[in-house]
């Protein structure tokens, strides 16, 4: 992320992001819809203690699907498509995985009994990164050997520079994972970002990544979306939304940057494919976002 904030203490829209996979792992009845079993210990000591109760956890999704609808359910299905393509990496003996703002993230650390041989570098804010590694020592959870955490000032480093520094070798095959970031970006951030991979990647290499849609007169009414833009410009002005691509342009914009698509799903194609499970379907996301995954050209 590129904002000053973030710069100088810990994310905040991470810290949400870890607050409601924390809610999903407490309520699942099933492992597809929340299976971060590690998020609560981003928490604060009281809301583990009172995320016990069941009325309580209600009462918080209910607050939090107010202020912005669907998000509860984009962030349970979020979770289930980078874990899958994480576990795909890992199973097909990928040598490098990135975590560019990688945030609370936990699959280093969940995923690590099946990876063997996969360097993991985990990319962020040094104040995220620090509340991260603080966070992981209180709770004995250990850093596994294949794991680096390498800290980065979005506004004023390469990203190249700092890739390599923490190990990171451009001959080898590496999946990108870009969760939760882009749209905070500016898009000379954007383009530099999709540009390394261009040219810094090994050309079987995959980019995956999240963006949203911007709010127009078409979609306007469509299921969260112009809530959603409202309370992110109103509540989160450290971390307000800046990069957004058209409906029906993504392929292009990629195309243009020196990427193939490999797969790309909209909303309704995230709800079908990731939040069914037996017939029925967990709820709607924000309508607004997206996930897309690439490859060099």
């Amino acid at each position: 992320m590129s904002t000053q904030g973030v710069e100088a203490k810990p994310s905040e829209t991470a810290f949400f992001a870890a607050l409601r996979r924390a809610l999903a792992n407490k309520d699942s009845n099933n492992e597809k819809f929340g299976p971060d079993f590690l998020a609560e210990y981003f928490l604060p000591s009281h809301f583990r203690f009172f995320f016990k109760f069941k009325k309580i956890r209600e009462n918080t999704k209910d607050k939090l699907n107010a202020f912005l609808p669907g998000l509860n359910e984009y962030m349970i299905a979020r979770t289930v498509y980078f874990d899958r393509l994480f576990v795909d990496a890992i199973k097909k003996e990928f040598p490098q995985i990135v975590l560019l703002g990688a945030g609370y993230d936990t699959r280093a650390y969940r995923f690590a009994e099946l990876n063997k041989s996969t360097k993991v570098i985990e990319l962020d804010a040094a104040p995220t990164q620090n509340w991260k590694k603080k966070c992981l020592k209180k709770a004995k959870i250990d850093m596994p050997e294949n794991v680096t955490l390498a800290p980065i000032n979005f506004n004023t480093e390469s990203l190249k520079d700092v890739l390599e520094k923490a190990g990171y070798d451009p001959a080898k095959k590496t999946l990108f994972i870009w969760e939760g970031v882009s749209y905070y970006l500016e898009s000379e951030s954007v383009d530099a970002t999709l540009g390394f991979v261009k040219e810094s990647a090994h050309p079987e290499s995959i980019i995956a990544f999240d963006y949203v849609v911007p709010l127009t007169v078409e979609n306007e009414n469509a299921f969260g979306v112009k809530k959603f833009f409202e309370s992110m410009k109103k509540e989160h002005e450290d971390e307000s939304l800046v990069f957004s691509i058209d409906e029906g342009k993504i392929e292009t914009f990629l195309e243009e940057r020196g990427l193939k698509v490999i797969e790309h799903l909209n909303n309704e194609q995230i709800e079908q494919k990731l939040l069914t499970f037996e017939g029925s379907l967990l709820g709607q996301i924000t309508a607004s976002f997206h996930f897309i995954s690439a490859s060099p050209k």
